[in-house]
């Protein structure tokens, strides 16, 4: 029994090593065979680029964040006037009720008449089906709700590791 152990251990062994020699000499084939070209145009440098992609990233951060600036067209700001405010710590509704003098309820029917005619305009080009917009447009208007009650929170604060903690 201990000679056939040993027997099937070389045998093993030498088709490990033979596989591995084979994969060895098909990539080192491929590689020979690959020519490196020079790019056609000169790239930044890694930091530039991944700055660049960064901040394209946290300009549009999410869906809910293209209402801000429906938000501050409502309210004749500009977005980065808006947003400015809101990041002091105020909701969207304070904000609303400061500059035009408008309660939340009025607020949330302006937001929704114009996130229902972006849905409407979805519809007629295809985009969505009747019945996706019909859904929407019924969960829309407590969507909105939660959405201009929000106050800014610096993300800073959730990634303590002892932020949320009671201890």
């Amino acid at each position: 029994m201990n000679q056939f152990k040993k027997n099937l251990m070389a045998g093993a062994l030498s088709c490990i090593l033979t596989a591995g020699s084979f994969s060895f000499a098909h990539t080192a084939d491929a590689a020979s065979e690959t020519q490196m070209t020079p790019p056609a145009e000169v790239t930044p440098p890694a930091e530039k680029q991944d700055n660049e992609s960064h901040q394209r990233h946290r300009e549009h951060h999410g869906r809910k964040f293209v209402l801000f600036k429906d938000a501050a067209t409502l309210l004749d700001m500009t977005e980065q006037d808006l947003k400015k405010e809101w990041k002091q710590g105020k909701s969207l509704q304070q904000i609303a009720k400061e500059k035009k003098n408008w309660d939340a309820d009025v607020f949330v029917q302006k937001l929704t008449a114009i996130q229902s005619a972006k849905i409407d305009n979805a519809v007629k080009a295809g985009k969505m089906t009747q019945q996706q917009a019909d859904q929407l447009k019924k969960k829309l208007p407590e969507s909105l709700r939660r959405f201009t009650q929000h106050t800014y929170h610096q993300r800073q604060d959730r990634r303590l590791p002892a932020a949320h903690s009671e201890i």
